[in-house]
């Protein structure tokens, strides 16, 4: 990291879930419907995804491949922040 570098933890956290509604949304038919919410389990934050009954297999995926590729990416933009989360999809 240079020196004049600077970082600013609240905003990383708010563009990682502002990541997540903006995959989420792009995935499903009522984006309106879309709803994240934001915990934490341990030093993890946890990023809840809720969509509309319809939607919940495009989120979900064959198989879960298409929540799995949303937890990979979640993964590494938080690891670039130095921090870890994950998703979680609710039924």
């Amino acid at each position: 990291m240079f020196e004049d570098e600077t970082r600013t933890t609240d905003r990383t956290d708010l563009s990682l879930q502002e990541l997540v509604e903006y995959i989420a949304r792009g995935l499903v038919t009522r984006p309106d419907d879309v709803t994240i919410t934001e915990g934490t389990k341990g030093d993890m934050i946890v990023y809840e995804v809720r969509v509309a009954d319809e939607d919940k297999g495009r989120v979900i995926g064959k198989n879960g491949r298409t929540a799995k590729a949303l937890r990979a990416i979640i993964g590494a933009a938080a690891t670039k922040a130095e921090k870890k989360a994950t998703v979680e999809i609710i039924d």
